[in-house]
């Protein structure tokens, strides 16, 4: 987790000299903090570093890393879940806490952004007379050039930048969860089976597992055509690289003529 700090903020919590550090690999895991005053108060601004996805805590009794850390990562927790993205903090976010740095500015399009947010932030605290939980939401829907979607938008929200990053993680995620099933059905051998049925007619199935399937079915538990023609002899086998093959393959078996298959069973032998 990288918490970019202000210079004003880096002096109050004593954190000694800021790295440089590019954004976070998780950019989830990225957010930016500036301090500033508001109705003989301070307050802190939290934004996601790349979308400038906001919320506001208030920066009394923080005066070291530890408080500053625990604070900040409370106030990111409540926000989220008061605005339905419970689901991308315990993702995304609460798994980071465990490494935390400190670093400068990523870049003056950042801090030039979050100045206006400040700006606004401190007019929603006086004048508006709002909580610091309740600034988080309209600082949200602030118009703001360095998150435009499209180089023809001169604008974009916060909120919507930072729901296109969490649109973007849920697409990764099934896509990875398709790979690791397609490794998964890869990695396992099918088999095509003929079944001699007790009256001399032949079946044809698939499976994983050719001793299990072959008791299935003389249990009587597997097919209802085999189930009223027990008991059953496996009389042939192939295997195939997955089971769209297998199938495939099943199909054209069951096609086949009697005496096809018969010689296909001869052909084991």
């Amino acid at each position: 987790m990288i918490f970019r700090l202000s210079q004003k903020l880096n002096q109050k919590i004593k954190t000694g000299t800021l790295e440089s550090l590019s954004l976070h690999q998780n950019p989830f895991a990225d957010w930016s903090c500036q301090i500033s005053p508001a109705n003989r108060r301070q307050y802190i601004l939290l934004s996601n570093t790349k979308s400038l996805y906001s919320c506001v805590m208030p920066a009394k009794g923080v005066t070291n890393q530890t408080q500053f850390t625990e604070n900040a990562m409370n106030c990111i927790r409540d926000y989220t879940a008061d605005d339905a993205h419970q689901w991308t903090y315990r993702k995304f976010i609460a798994p980071e806490n465990e490494t935390i740095q400190f670093a400068k500015s990523l870049n003056r399009s950042v801090t030039s952004s979050m100045n206006q947010l400040v700006v606004c932030a401190q007019s929603l605290l006086v004048e508006c007379q709002m909580s610091p939980h309740e600034v988080g939401f309209n600082l949200n829907d602030f118009l703001l050039s360095a998150i435009a979607e499209k180089k023809s938008e001169k604008y974009g929200k916060p909120r919507e930048a930072f729901q296109r990053i969490v649109d973007s993680k849920k697409i990764e995620i099934v896509e990875s969860d398709q790979r690791e099933d397609e490794k998964t059905e890869n990695a396992t051998k099918w088999f095509v089976y003929i079944l001699r049925c007790a009256d001399d007619s032949l079946y044809t199935g698939i499976t994983t597992d050719l001793n299990r399937r072959c008791e299935q079915h003389n249990a009587g538990t597997a097919s209802r055509y085999t189930r009223s023609r027990l008991p059953v002899t496996m009389v042939y086998h192939e295997s195939q690289a997955n089971r769209s093959q297998a199938l495939k393959r099943e199909l054209e078996i069951k096609a086949m003529s009697r005496t096809a298959k018969e010689s296909l069973i001869k052909s084991l032998r």
